[in-house]
């Protein structure tokens, strides 16, 4: 395969860096807002319109964690069909679903032209389709379902693709932009005024006091209200317990993506298919974006592989020149198919929003409007839809029973099972689980083939960590902590990074 050297996303080539200053010191705001993705921004800038101070406090740059790796869809088609929605919620929930989504499109298009932000923001048709006769039945079930939730949808097999299809659902006047520069339209919007935007600064912990006090290691900010618009809510058990129990309710999934050159024009649209994993598909002006091959994080695949799975089927259906981008994103699946938004169980003040399946700009942009109306008491028609204390059982009791008994799996089985005996056994470029002596070590040899070494145990609930050797991390099976070869927090609930661990001088190279 021939992929570029480096994996960047072409929102992250094509996009510069935002330079928002660290926090320098102790400071006192309304709102407290942990992440500077398409959630905390939104919230942000709304509840700025609103009259409160707000600080956004991002661990990295605007932007650098999912929202700068999406492939940046915007579609009132969520990854759970409409059919399945009536079933398990009603057509009255399902119908706010639709509802939401598209009023989140809306926003995002009101935001662009209101704060005249440049990022190729474009209404353009969406399509669900099949390749597969035995799956025309669940097209036309989704065009029924979507015409009862009066959604304008029609069936066609009039697609604007190089292939034939067997059935497609149209929706119109769908939405795509680069997410990127989008989100720093935002963050330059927020700043100002009484509200911050702050980068590289990361959370080390929240404690729920008469005000809610969150510490990072440049200083504590104190906030009335805290959002955790990190994906997956960050936190540390002994402070926030309840947050874990949060993270039971999703499931971590790595989604690939290749940008390719093509030899004809590019097709115009959004499309997904009905493939399981299913593939989605978009234009970049010409570039063409395509991404699939969804996996559970951490879970033991060959991860190159999936970029080769995704090559062969770009290649059978377009007259591809070259592939110029590649990169990959995580993604929480919730138990019953709609995310997590608003506040915690126990701590009023405390919101979180997560769970956006393979929809997360559109889900995001719900998360930042829906979370702002609970902040300043305004009354909001999804709230109980969204809400992350709801229990349905229908809906969602398989899926978290099936998640979680993959989580008691890893965190017992993984802790009896190496790669590798020997450091010979580590190849340059690559990290391997190594069992020294009794105890484990996360090794992992770079290019000039020094050693570096850590505990593969994962800071956020003890299970073992095993080696991405697409992304070339360490990422844990349970709740999808990704962490660098040097055991940087990257992805996930995990507050604190993997903690070093020296190998035992015998087993060292010596030279």
């Amino acid at each position: 395969m021939n992929l570029p050297k480096t994996s960047v996303s072409v929102w992250i080539d094509n996009t510069e860096t935002t330079n928002f200053p660290p926090l320098g010191g102790n400071i006192s705001v309304d709102v407290a807002v942990i992440g500077g993705g398409i959630t905390g921004l939104t919230a942000a800038l709304l509840l700025k319109r609103a009259g409160l101070n707000v600080a956004v406090l991002e661990a990295a740059k605007i932007g650098s964690g999912v929202t700068g790796y999406t492939t940046a869809h915007l579609t009132v088609a969520a990854d759970e069909r409409y059919q399945n929605m009536i079933s398990s919620l009603g057509e009255k929930d399902a119908k706010l679903v639709a509802e939401s989504s598209q009023a989140a499109i809306d926003r995002i298009a009101q935001f662009v032209a209101e704060e005249n932000i440049d990022c190729d923001f474009q209404r353009v048709p969406g399509y669900l389709y099949t390749e597969n006769t035995q799956d025309i039945s669940e097209i036309e079930k989704e065009a029924e379902a979507t015409k009862k939730l009066g959604l304008n949808t029609s069936l066609t097999t009039e697609l604007p693709l190089p292939f034939s299809v067997k059935a497609g659902l149209l929706f119109p006047n769908q939405a795509q932009f680069n997410s990127l520069q989008y989100l720093q339209g935002l963050a330059k919007t927020v700043n100002g005024g009484g509200s911050f935007i702050f980068e590289q600064t990361p959370v080390t912990n929240i404690k729920n006091n008469s005000v809610n006090d969150v510490y990072t290691e440049r200083g504590i900010v104190s906030a009335k209200n805290v959002i955790i618009a990190t994906h997956a809510p960050i936190h540390d058990i002994s402070s926030l317990p309840e947050l874990y129990v949060m993270s039971t309710k999703i499931a971590a999934y790595r989604s690939y993506v290749i940008g390719v050159k093509l030899r004809s024009p590019v097709p115009v649209g959004l499309f997904w298919d009905t493939d399981s994993p299913y593939h989605y598909t978009r234009s970049y002006g010409n570039i063409l974006i395509v991404g699939g091959e969804d996996h559970k994080t951490g879970e033991e695949v060959n991860n190159q592989e999936c970029y080769e799975n995704l090559e062969a089927y770009v290649k059978a259906r377009y007259d591809v020149e070259s592939i110029d981008y590649y990169w990959s994103s995580q993604l929480y699946e919730p138990a019953d198919g709609l995310p997590y938004i608003g506040k915690t169980a126990t701590n009023n003040n405390i919101y979180i929003a997560t769970g956006y399946s393979g929809n997360g700009l559109t889900f995001g942009t719900i998360g930042g409007m829906l979370i702002s109306d609970l902040i300043v008491g305004r009354e909001n028609p999804w709230s109980k839809l969204y809400d992350p204390n709801r229990i349905n059982l229908l809906a969602g009791a398989q899926r978290f029973v099936t998640e979680n008994l993959g989580v008691a799996k890893h965190f017992i089985a993984d802790r009896f099972k190496t790669d590798a005996q020997e450091l010979s056994e580590v190849p340059v470029g690559e990290g391997r689980i190594l069992d020294i002596d009794g105890k484990k070590y996360a090794v992992y040899r770079d290019e000039a083939g020094n050693l570096s070494s850590l505990s593969p145990v994962c800071t956020h609930a003890g299970c073992i960590v095993n080696w991405n050797n697409a992304e070339k991390t360490w990422d844990c099976p349970c709740h999808g902590g990704r962490f660098s070869t040097t055991g940087k927090v990257l992805n996930g609930p995990p507050i604190t990074d993997l903690n070093q661990q020296a190998l035992p001088t015998s087993n060292v190279p010596k030279g």
